[in-house]
């Protein structure tokens, strides 16, 4: 058992546990630039993909390749992967903020003070994916049981997020 010395300072700590803080905050920064690198490269590349993908649709669709319904379906796809780019710069610089560096000035909507603001963040791209893929499902002109289904599905998955953020994140 372990006795409290009264002339200790709450709060206080040792030369030893000082190094050993910066230790472990150094080997975080290093482990979290691995994901914060990975999400970046990603994103960067998926929405440099989907620009791409959608300038050659735009042309196929001025060339008369395909109709104004194809391009239509084909930019709510592209809304879906831009959407998902977002969403991992958004997991980078969340990342990065949260561990590597909270000296990167970003607007007060994306400011991450915990590991919970990334992940609500997420969780809220997360729903507005589903709902996109949704759209792009009924303009493809999915019908019947199987949209009905699909709808169902993509409801209570939202319904799922919405209650766990409602929960979890905002009992902290």
């Amino acid at each position: 058992m372990s006795t409290i010395d009264p002339t200790e300072q709450p709060g206080k700590c040792d030369d030893a546990e000082l190094s050993l803080g910066r230790k472990t905050a150094s080997r975080t920064r290093i482990i979290a630039t691995i994901p914060a690198t990975g999400f970046l490269i990603a994103a960067v590349a998926l929405a440099v993909g989907t620009m791409i993908a959608l300038v050659l649709s735009t042309i196929d669709f001025i060339t008369y390749e395909i109709d104004l319904h194809k391009l239509a379906l084909e930019y709510v796809e592209y809304a879906d992967t831009f959407l998902l780019a977002v969403a991992l710069y958004i997991m980078s610089i969340g990342l990065t903020s949260l561990f590597i560096s909270d000296k990167i000035p970003m607007p007060a909507w994306l400011t991450f003070n915990d590991f919970d603001d990334l992940k609500e963040r997420l969780v809220s791209v997360i729903v507005v994916m589903i709902g996109v893929y949704f759209l792009g499902q009924v303009l493809s002109g999915n019908a019947g049981l199987d949209i009905l289904w699909l709808g169902l599905s993509c409801a209570a998955v939202i319904i799922a997020l919405s209650v766990f953020v409602k929960s979890v994140f905002k009992s902290h």
